[in-house]
């Protein structure tokens, strides 16, 4: 089964080549997998970074955000099985072969792992407690799945959340217990804008209102 990689990087010249390089550190058959680093209209050198890996694939599109990037880049990729990467995040080495095992025979659409958060040099294994309480980096998605749903969806911060919501009920999923990624966390994030992240929930809330119980679950964690 082919897989995937899909890293999204909008002005990212300082942290890509690390993101790229633990994607391509995977230990998984080379001739199974690729790797594709969608450009969101970038204004430094990070298509210059790209250029240095010869065998992965280039996609330059205009500043649309990292939710387009995304849906860009799984209508572009091979795979069966599809796996998102921000360009300041990395892969583990052996996240493709632990994740991918899982898919088959046939029936998961989407499997998420534990992964270590780091910030500020110290680093903490995090295990997600509920669906609602993942990141998008490091889950691995089947294509097929995906593009039947419609895609990550736009005009949210909370485009997995979303999608996993419209699928809920429907879609097989499976937590995989082994950190298979870094989330390098970043200032910015810490400091949110909580007003946002409210208004967000509030949101999908209003969209789902069958799954208010399970939306409160991201609140919890995003605050």
């Amino acid at each position: 089964m082919r897989a995937s990689i899909i890293i999204r990087a909008y002005n990212a010249e300082a942290t890509l080549a690390r993101a790229i390089e633990s994607a391509l550190r995977q230990e998984f058959p080379k001739e199974d997998y690729e790797v594709i680093v969608v450009d969101d209209g970038s204004t430094d050198g990070t298509k210059k970074v790209v250029r240095v890996f010869k065998s992965v694939k280039y996609i330059h599109q205009k500043n649309s955000g990292i939710v387009k990037a995304a849906n860009v880049g799984v209508e572009a990729a091979k795979g069966d099985l599809v796996s998102l990467l921000d360009a300041d995040d990395e892969f583990l080495p052996d996240l493709l072969a632990q994740m991918t095992q899982h898919f088959d025979d046939g029936s998961l659409d989407a499997a998420y792992p534990d992964y270590f958060e780091e910030y500020r040099g110290t680093k903490k294994l995090v295990s997600p407690a509920h669906i609602l309480q993942v990141i998008a980096g490091g889950m691995v998605w089947r294509r097929g799945s995906l593009l039947r749903a419609g895609g990550f969806p736009e005009g949210t911060i909370f485009p997995e959340y979303d999608l996993l919501l419209s699928t809920w009920g429907k879609w097989k999923l499976f937590h995989v217990p082994s950190a298979l990624m870094i989330y390098h966390r970043r200032e910015e994030s810490l400091t949110g804008n909580n007003s946002l992240i409210q208004k967000s929930i509030g949101k999908l809330k209003q969209k789902y209102p069958n799954l208010t119980g399970e939306i409160e679950k991201i609140r919890s964690y995003a605050l």
